[in-house]
């Protein structure tokens, strides 16, 4: 009777681990500024909204950067899960 609701469990966690993982991927930040820059310089994105949206992803980065900080900090993650 257990074993479905174990494995919904699993699986939760599993998609959680993979949800976290993505949001701290600075690459895929970093991915995004590019993008961004290139649709500015093409024209396919103005001035305006191309400031805002960098300023938007610095910031997210700055963040994850600034939390993995604090984990290798505390010791809760290793020196080469922070990259």
């Amino acid at each position: 009777i257990m074993g479905p609701v174990k494995a919904l469990v699993f699986v939760c966690d599993q998609i959680k681990e993979q949800v976290d993982a993505e949001q701290l991927d600075e690459g895929l930040v970093e991915d995004e500024l590019v993008a961004l820059s290139l649709r500015n310089d093409l024209g396919e994105v103005s001035d305006d909204d191309y400031f805002a949206r960098e300023a938007a992803l610095l910031e997210r980065l700055n963040a994850i950067r600034a939390y993995k900080e604090s984990l290798a900090e505390s010791g809760a993650i290793s020196e080469a899960d922070s990259s």
